[in-house]
Parts: C-alpha cells; sequence; structure tokens
C-alpha cells in the first residue's frame, strides 16, 4: 500500500476533525409578482456563515427535540439557527447569494413570467454552482459515463442498488484522492512561482516538476518538519533561490489555498434539502418529490461538486378574463354567422 505524503495525511486529518456532518434546510417562497421570501435553516451556525452569504438576515434558534434518542430524564435537543429574509426580486436575492467566492455556496435565482393568452405562466429555478474552482480540471479524471451516473443518483436517503453503491464508492475514490491529490501538488506548484522570481529558476523548477512533487512526498519519513513549509523547505533543498520579500504573500495565498479545500470538504459532508413553494398549480419541474405546489430536492453534494446543479419549477394559473373575451368573440361570430345567414 503506498504511503500517503505528510502534506496530505496532515490535510486528511485536519479535515477530519474540523468536519462533521451538518444538515441544511432552505426553502423559498415565490410570488406572482417575482418577489422571493427565502428561508435558511442549519444546524450548526458557523456552517450558516462558512457556507452561505447571509451576515445581515434576520436570525433566530429553533430547538427541536430529538427523535432517535432513547427515553431518559433529560430531554435532548437539536439547535437549528434560521436566517430570514425577503427579496423584491430574483436579482436582488442573487446580491446576497450569488457572490463569486472560493469559500462561499453560490447559489442564483431566476424568475420568469411568461403569458400565452389562456395561461400564465412562471418558471423558476435555482442553481448550486459548483464546489469545485481549482485550476485542474476533473475532465482527465470522470469520462462522460461518470457525469451520467451522478445526473440520476436519486435523493438523499434513497436506497440504491449494490453496483450503484459500489460504482459511487469508486467516483469518491476518484475524485477525492486521485483528482484531489493532483489538485493540491498542481496548485503548490503554482504558489511556488510567488517565492521564486527570478526566471532561470522558475524555468529550473518546472523542468524539475515531478522531482518536486517526489520531495514532497518524501518529507513524511523526516521528523520535527512543518507541514505548512513543506514547500519552502523543499525549495530550498533543491539549492532554488526563494525571494524572501516574498515569503509573507506566499503564506497568505497559500493560507486561502487550505481554506478553500476546506470549504470543499466541509460542504461535502453537509446534508442539503431545498424547498420551494410556487404560488399555482406546478406543471413541469425536476424535483425529487412534489406536495401540492411545494417543491422539494435533497441533492447529495457531488451533483454540485463538480459542475452546476440546477433545481426548477414551472406553474400556471388559468386567465378566466381571456377564457370570457374569447367566449365573447366566439359568441359574437357565431351570432354574425348565424344572423348572415339568415
Amino acid at each position: 500500500m503506498r504511503k500517503l505524503p505528510l502534506l496530505i495525511l496532515s490535510l486528511l486529518i485536519i479535515l477530519t476533525l474540523a468536519s462533521c456532518e451538518f444538515d441544511v434546510a432552505t426553502e423559498t417562497t415565490v410570488y406572482p409578482d417575482g418577489s422571493l421570501d427565502k428561508t435558511i435553516a442549519v444546524e450548526r451556525t458557523d456552517s450558516a456563515n462558512f457556507v452561505f452569504n447571509v451576515s445581515d438576515w434576520e436570525r433566530s434558534v429553533i430547538k427541536k427535540e430529538r427523535k432517535d434518542t432513547a427515553k431518559t430524564d433529560s430531554v435532548e435537543y437539536e439547535k437549528f439557527t434560521r436566517f430570514h429574509k425577503k427579496f423584491t426580486s430574483a436579482e436582488e436575492a442573487n446580491t446576497d447569494l450569488s457572490v463569486v467566492s472560493d469559500t462561499i455556496l453560490q447559489v442564483t435565482s431566476k424568475f420568469e413570467k411568461r403569458f400565452r393568452w389562456f395561461y400564465t405562466y412562471i418558471i423558476y429555478s435555482e442553481t448550486y454552482h459548483k464546489l469545485n474552482k481549482l485550476k485542474v480540471s476533473p475532465e482527465d479524471y470522470l469520462t462522460q459515463e461518470d457525469y451520467a451516473f451522478i445526473d440520476r443518483l436519486p435523493a438523499e436517503g434513497q436506497k440504491i442498488s449494490k453496483a450503484d453503491e459500489l460504482y459511487l464508492s469508486l467516483l469518491h475514490d476518484k475524485v477525492f484522492s486521485k483528482y484531489g491529490e493532483e489538485v493540491i501538488y498542481q496548485e503548490l506548484f503554482d504558489l511556488s512561482s510567488i517565492v521564486v522570481t527570478a526566471k532561470p529558476a522558475l524555468d529550473s523548477l518546472k523542468k524539475r516538476k515531478k522531482d518536486l512533487r517526489a520531495a514532497i512526498e518524501n518529507l513524511d519519513d523526516r521528523k520535527g518538519v512543518d507541514e505548512t513549509n513543506a514547500l519552502l523547505i523543499t525549495l530550498d533543498s533543491f539549492k532554488i533561490p526563494i525571494d524572501q520579500t516574498k515569503v509573507a504573500e506566499f503564506q497568505i495565498a497559500q493560507k486561502k489555498f487550505w481554506k478553500k479545500i476546506g470549504f470543499i470538504s466541509m460542504v461535502d459532508d453537509g446534508k442539503f434539502v431545498n424547498r420551494v413553494n410556487l404560488p399555482w398549480d406546478v406543471v413541469k419541474t425536476n424535483a425529487d418529490s412534489v406536495s401540492g405546489n411545494s417543491l422539494f430536492w435533497a441533492p447529495p453534494t457531488i451533483k454540485f461538486l463538480l459542475k452546476d446543479y440546477t433545481m426548477y419549477g414551472e406553474c400556471r394559473k388559468l386567465n378566466w378574463w381571456a377564457v370570457i373575451v374569447s367566449l365573447g368573440v366566439i359568441g359574437i361570430t357565431g351570432y354574425l354567422f348565424i344572423r348572415k345567414r339568415n
């Protein structure tokens, strides 16, 4: 079995200790005028602030008795933090939730109203933008069959076949081990260009890219190595000159990178449930389930890990005035036709 590099092993330990499964429930009520009423409830307050841009939303705490605990003298509760805000339009909601960031889940809402004489339609959608915003594309690691498998995965918690369970396990290994490890080393190599500023030294480093990776991997045999300085130690061992004035900039960039990796790992541990309440009768949707005018999704996080995931619903209402006008026109036309014949 291949030994994990110190850098990767340390990261996995940190993420395992820092992350635990949490629940996120989002709800949007759509009104005919295009205004939205949004609520986000999260099991852990720090997760809510970390996943969504809700710093200025109305906040309240909800306690809910646990149903899965054994009967004891003391009652155990689940604590959820509820964030709520009203928006006049989808565009206004996007100013809060569709912020482009490496450590915020970007959610874009879209509202469209169409008039078709007898019916007026509303098409509403919410898109969870992909978590993976790293430089290395996953296309070299995933096939079209992999993406097709992700698309047909059912809602979180629903049973899948043993064959699909095995495929999903192998897919996670492919994404987080093979692809994830390659991403980390490529990003570290790119970060090295911050402190390796001299062109001859940078050219030399590019020629020794594979050696750089192997050297970092071998650091796991050395005691007392600070993994946050693993790249600088390796560059020094290669006798590659480092611009000391850029070290502070390098440390900041490296910290941002690890924060980005931590965000992806943290969201992947979450369970998301999204509810959209439409104003009229539902005629089309890709929801996991429908109850009246309410649509429900519980997407596995892998659905929006590597690509955007859009949840949409279409509803309509009958335009009675159009029916009355049409019947009036038909009646007058019929009357004129009969009168002409007579």
